[in-house]
């Protein structure tokens, strides 16, 4: 073989152990974030809860409940607006399946609606979330991993798990968001979530059966569905 040839064969092995480098250092924040969409994809149920509040915008707390396999949806949001007269709103919902919506009313009974369409129905955010492709509440991984920068932090202890913490911060058209996310030493799932403008996000209960403090219409309305997934 040519000298030539040798310096070229040398060349190509020297950039294919850079790239494994490149895939598998434990400092590389892609494969980290990788993972943690890939980790992501295999939930069928969590509780996540996010509070939010800067000063120019309202003080903002909400939780979701999710659990696939049972075919049921809970959100919960509670909105107070600051000012000279305080306005406080809230929300308490049961999505199940793909076309049906319990709202709990001001007297505290529940009424039932059906969707027209099927998006952001139960069926919709389990479909989403197995794709990878739910941006509400949960990281949107799939656009960090497109257009966001990653920075290695100090692993901690999040909901008594241990979690290493990375930094972004987006760089795209749509999104200059900046934050950091604190993911699973040994199950590389969000466990918290920071963003610059105030909000915080925790996640708890992956992948466990969830207990709803539901009537028992809403919960035999989800029986029947037998799941999303």
């Amino acid at each position: 073989m040519g000298k030539g040839l040798w310096i070229g064969a040398i060349l190509v092995a020297a950039m294919f152990f850079w790239g494994m480098s490149y895939v598998l250092t434990p400092d590389n924040g892609d494969a980290e974030f990788q993972k943690m969409l890939d980790a992501m994809q295999q939930v069928k149920s969590f509780r996540g809860t996010y509070v939010g509040s800067t000063p120019s915008s309202p003080h903002v707390e909400r939780l979701w409940e999710v659990d696939c396999n049972q075919g049921i949806l809970h959100k919960q949001s509670q909105e107070l607006q600051n000012g000279a007269n305080p306005v406080e709103t809230k929300d308490d919902q049961y999505l199940v399946g793909s076309d049906q919506k319990y709202t709990r009313t001001s007297d505290g009974s529940w009424e039932k609606t059906r969707y027209t369409a099927t998006l952001y129905s139960e069926s919709w955010y389990c479909g989403a979330l197995a794709q990878g492709t739910v941006r509400d509440l949960l990281p949107d991984a799939r656009a960090m991993l497109r257009s966001a920068t990653f920075g290695k932090g100090d692993k901690k202890t999040v909901n008594g798990v241990r979690c290493q913490d990375w930094s972004f911060s987006m760089h795209s058209a749509n999104s200059g968001q900046r934050g950091s996310v604190c993911i699973g030493l040994e199950d590389h799932l969000p466990y918290e979530m920071i963003t610059d403008n105030g909000g915080h996000y925790s996640y708890t209960d992956y992948n466990r059966p969830l207990q709803f403090d539901a009537p028992d219409a809403i919960l035999q309305a989800a029986s029947s569905t037998g799941g999303s997934n």
